[in-house]
C-alpha cells in the first residue's frame, strides 16, 4: 500500500511539474490535459484520475506552491526594517515573483477567467502575501510613514501597481533585463503614493 501511494504521489507531481514546463511553452489555453499527460508518459484518461480538469490542475499547484513562494518572498525580508523599506522590498520581490516565475505570469494572464471557486481558492493561496502587505502598510500608517487610507483601496492600489509592473515585465523584449528596472520604478511610484509626505 505504501509503495503505490508512492507512486501515485510521485505520478501527481510529475503532472504538476509538466504542466507548469507546457503551460510556459504553450500558454494554459493552449495546453490540454491530453499534452500534459503525454510528457509524463500517461494516458490522457489517466489524467482524471487525478484532477478534473487542466483548470483544477492549475488550482491545486498553486495552493501547493504559493504558500512557498510567499513564504520565501516574506522570508528575506528583514522584519526590523521600517515599514518604507519592508514595503519596497516586498514589492520588488512581487513583482519579480509576478514578471518572471511561470507561476506567477499564468495566475497574472488567466486566473481572472476562471471559475468564481477557482479565483477563490487562488486568492486563498495568497492569502499570506496580501496579509503582509496589510500589515506593513498598517504599521507604516501607525508609524506615520504611510497616509491614512482605507485598507481595501491602499490594498487595491498595491495590487495594481505590482500587476502592472508584472504584465510590463511580461511584454518585454527581454523580461529578465528589465524586471529589476521595472520592478523599481513601480515600487517608487507606490511608495510615493503611500507616503505619508
Amino acid at each position: 500500500m505504501g509503495s503505490r501511494r508512492s507512486t501515485r504521489e510521485e505520478t501527481r507531481t510529475a503532472l504538476l511539474d509538466a504542466a507548469l514546463d507546457e503551460f510556459a511553452r504553450h500558454g494554459f489555453r493552449n495546453t490540454t490535459h491530453a499534452d500534459i499527460a503525454a510528457a509524463v508518459g500517461i494516458g490522457r484518461t489517466t489524467f482524471y484520475e487525478y484532477f478534473e480538469s487542466t483548470e483544477d490542475l492549475l488550482v491545486q499547484l498553486v495552493e501547493e506552491r504559493m504558500p512557498v513562494v510567499v513564504s520565501d518572498i516574506i522570508d528575506a525580508i528583514d522584519p526590523e526594517l521600517p515599514p518604507l523599506d519592508r514595503m519596497r522590498e516586498l514589492g520588488v520581490r512581487t513583482v519579480e515573483f509576478v514578471g518572471l516565475d511561470h507561476l506567477g505570469l499564468i495566475l497574472h494572464t488567466e486566473s481572472m477567467k476562471m471559475s468564481e471557486e477557482s479565483q477563490r481558492r487562488i486568492a486563498a493561496a495568497h492569502a499570506g502575501l496580501v496579509g503582509a502587505f496589510a500589515e506593513i502598510f498598517q504599521e507604516g500608517v501607525r508609524s506615520g510613514a504611510f497616509r491614512d487610507l482605507p485598507v481595501r483601496i491602499a490594498g487595491q492600489l498595491m495590487f495594481q501597481t505590482v500587476m502592472g509592473a508584472g504584465k510590463s515585465i511580461m511584454d518585454a523584449p527581454d523580461p529578465k533585463q528589465q524586471v529589476h528596472e521595472t520592478a523599481e520604478i513601480a515600487v517608487d511610484f507606490l511608495i510615493r503614493g503611500l507616503a505619508a509626505s
